[in-house]
């Protein structure tokens, strides 16, 4: 009986063993989880990503809807926001209200937001950085390929700056106006006005020294809100029985004769009727019909009589041999059809 009672005790506490085993396994495996979990919600907490930053340009100067972030170790209410720079110059901060911004670079800034918290806060710890540039605009408009505000990050060339619009159009002209606002440094171009009332500065360049870099000069440095024009070029259209149709562009406040024109055309086609050529100019109220002015090509070439001056935007129409009645508004279709098309570097 002693022997049976023995074996049944040790049976006992052998199942009361692996029963703490299995507690204590469980328990193990619980804290691990635990621990686990905690561990991978205080990564997940501390991955959140903070807002994308810019490096500030060396020197560059805040200004009116620039995008400022302000992050205070001591202060988590400042922190994973991002602040504008309002019109008046000013960035409404927590516990701070307005602080001036505008006309300041980022650290001088940061040392401003610095010495107003040591009033509040003992040493505090803060950083700043440029989240988005809205200050530095440059407007470019006209012939080019995407018009429109760029905002300047660094320091941009006028020709990084019509590269940024996407180049000149075909019907480009051969010169950009550009005007700087009072405020800044004067344009330094041959030529430039200053407007003594504004301050306003405006000059011109001319395309081909930009392109071919004749003067380093006029591939300048842009400045914030500098005013970047490119006009479109002066046209004149030649269509009918010509080698080569279209519009072909002319230097500003040059006059181009009718066999200028013609030569730009790459001259006669077969079946060209000379002698029955017609210019058709905008009446002067600017509306869509025209005036026809009767040219005679064949009596110009053979020097009979004088040579005609176009005008911009005039129509040269060289009609074939065969009778045929052509109403100015086909003309003016053909054209708009032509123009919006083919327009030929000329002269």
């Amino acid at each position: 009986m002693a022997r049976g009672r023995g074996s049944a005790r040790r049976i006992l506490l052998s199942q009361r063993e692996k029963r703490d085993r299995v507690k204590a396994m469980s328990l193990t495996r619980w804290t691990f989880f635990v621990i686990l979990g905690t561990v991978g919600y205080l990564w997940a907490d501390n991955a959140v990503e903070p807002l994308p930053a810019k490096p500030a340009p060396p020197g560059y100067v805040l200004g009116a809807n620039d995008q400022i972030s302000v992050d205070v170790v001591e202060l988590p209410e400042f922190n994973s926001k991002s602040y504008r720079v309002d019109p008046d110059g000013t960035v409404s901060l927590p516990l701070l209200g307005r602080v001036q911004a505008a006309g300041l670079t980022l650290s001088q800034f940061e040392t401003q937001v610095q010495k107003q918290l040591e009033r509040q806060v003992r040493h505090p710890h803060l950083v700043t950085n440029l989240v988005e540039t809205r200050s530095q605009g440059v407007s470019v408009i006209g012939a080019v390929n995407t018009p429109g505000v760029q905002q300047l990050q660094g320091a941009h060339t006028l020709f990084d700056v019509l590269a940024g619009a996407g180049g000149l159009k075909p019907e480009a002209g051969d010169v950009i106006t550009v005007t700087r606002q009072g405020g800044q440094p004067p344009l330094d171009l041959p030529g430039a006005v200053r407007d003594p009332v504004s301050g306003r500065t405006t000059a011109a360049v001319k395309i081909k020294d930009l392109v071919d870099k004749r003067d380093p000069h006029v591939n300048f440095t842009v400045a914030p809100h500098d005013e970047i024009s490119v006009p479109k070029a002066q046209v004149v259209y030649v269509i009918g029985n010509v080698q080569k149709a279209g519009g072909f562009t002319i230097s500003e406040g040059r006059e181009v004769s009718a066999l200028e024109a013609l030569s730009l055309a790459q001259g006669l086609a077969p079946n060209a009727s000379a002698s029955h050529a017609r210019i058709l100019r905008r009446n002067a109220n600017g509306g869509i019909d025209r005036q026809e002015i009767a040219v005679d090509l064949k009596k110009i070439l053979d020097g009979k009589t004088k040579d005609v001056a176009l005008l911009p935007d005039d129509i040269l129409f060289i009609p074939d041999n065969v009778p045929r009645k052509v109403t100015t508004r086909v003309l003016e279709t053909a054209v708009q059809t032509i123009s919006g098309v083919v327009i030929w570097r000329g002269i």
